[in-house]
């Protein structure tokens, strides 16, 4: 290709590198990160800022530009989202593009594909399926429309999906439209997951992501509860944030102190990036107890850490995780048994730790570093506009 071509990414990116809520936004910070390192590409990101926003609309970076744009309506969903595709077609109209890249499924691949301009999104989560688990009813009525109106819509016209795991395509298959060019293509992982030092790895059972009903944190306490007859000097660190669902948490809290482990247990919170990393660094492995993840960022964080993972068999964690693959154990959604054998076994096995960290940070490395996404995704990037050009750019 003779020229740069122009790539419009679009989805929710984080206002404070340090702070990144969520595996979307990490994710979507990541590959940024690592497409920016590329010289072929015209970067912009558009994201939308809090309503509360008061800073500067445009910033500069390093082979990258950030745009951010005023919030939608509280309601624009119920109007197809017409403010915000305005503003969204205006800044196209500045930047034209040759192709917008949209995370996920909903507004922003919505307005992205209502747009004229070739586009790819990439689905990261499937709404209803991890909305349904939600304690309100509002919210769980609200992931349904999105998942009715606004998912199955931007499936259904998509001509060009990232699919980051074949758990994707397999639940979405009778929407897809017959022409769909698929791209296999996991989520980037920083690559400080992969440099850090050691930590202390004093026995602790990592949780990291937010405490919601559907990553079954409860069963987890009830299994570390279990762990702890074998393995008294366990430690369980619960690193998410517990805003989202504060009756559930509750719940969480209140089994911890009714099983008398509070000195065993730690609560974090959301946070920083450092902290983060130094959680990975310095945990024996990972428990992820969900009962529906698409491809989850902390599994493949873990893994470049080289950590051991222990997780339920849903969604498209069999498949990263893998069955006697010797990079972590799987469970039976529900089974605290299987929990707590599995912990127990990992805690009272340093060596087969570090054998399954060792595995699994290999599989890591061939799939999930930073470069190798991004190139990938590059790659994808070019194809898609050589073919809508013809060949002709």
């Amino acid at each position: 290709m003779s020229k740069k071509i122009g790539v419009v990414m679009l989805g929710a990116y984080p206002m404070d590198a340090t702070r990144i809520n969520g595996g979307v936004q990490a994710a979507f910070a990541y590959l940024v990160k690592g497409l920016a390192q590329t010289d072929n590409l015209d970067l912009h990101v558009l994201t939308l800022t809090p309503s509360n926003y008061n800073g500067p609309d445009r910033v500069e970076q390093a082979n990258l530009t950030i745009h951010l744009l005023p919030s939608y309506p509280r309601f624009e969903r119920l109007r197809n989202y017409r403010t915000y595709q305005s503003v969204i077609n205006k800044k196209l109209a500045q930047l034209r593009p040759d192709l917008i890249h949209a995370q996920d499924a909903g507004a922003d691949a919505f307005v992205a594909l209502r747009s004229g301009i070739p586009t790819v999104i990439t689905v990261h989560g499937i709404r209803w399926e991890d909305g349904k688990h939600y304690s309100s009813w509002i919210k769980r009525v609200r992931m349904y429309y999105d998942s009715l109106i606004t998912e199955r819509y931007t499936v259904r016209h998509a001509q060009n999906m990232i699919a980051i795991s074949p758990y994707v395509t397999r639940y979405f298959k009778d929407l897809l439209r017959p022409d769909i060019q698929v791209y296999y293509v996991p989520n980037a992982i920083d690559e400080r997951f992969f440099n850090h030092e050691k930590g202390s790895n004093k026995q602790i059972v990592l949780f990291a992501g937010r405490v919601l009903p559907r990553k079954r944190v409860f069963d987890l306490v009830q299994a570390f509860s279990l762990v702890l007859i074998q393995v008294p000097s366990a430690r369980l660190h619960i690193a998410g944030e517990i805003s989202t669902e504060p009756t559930y948490v509750e719940s969480i809290r209140k089994l911890v102190k009714e099983t008398h482990i509070e000195k065993q247990v730690s609560f974090l919170g959301a946070l920083s990036e450092e902290a983060i990393f130094q959680e990975f660094a310095n945990c024996s492995m990972l428990v992820l107890p969900s009962s529906q993840e698409t491809a989850p960022m902390v599994i493949a964080q873990a893994m470049a850490a080289g950590k051991p993972v222990v997780a339920t068999r849903v969604g498209g964690v069999a498949e990263m995780v893998g069955e006697d693959s010797g990079r972590g154990i799987l469970v039976n959604v529900g089974s605290i048994d299987g929990l707590a054998t599995a912990m127990t076994h990992l805690l009272l096995r340093p060596d087969l730790q570090e054998k399954m960290g060792q595995t699994g940070k290999a599989y890591a490395e061939e799939n999930y570093h930073i470069e190798r996404v991004a190139q990938n995704t590059n790659n994808i990037y070019h194809q898609i506009v050589f073919k809508e050009h013809k060949g002709n750019v």
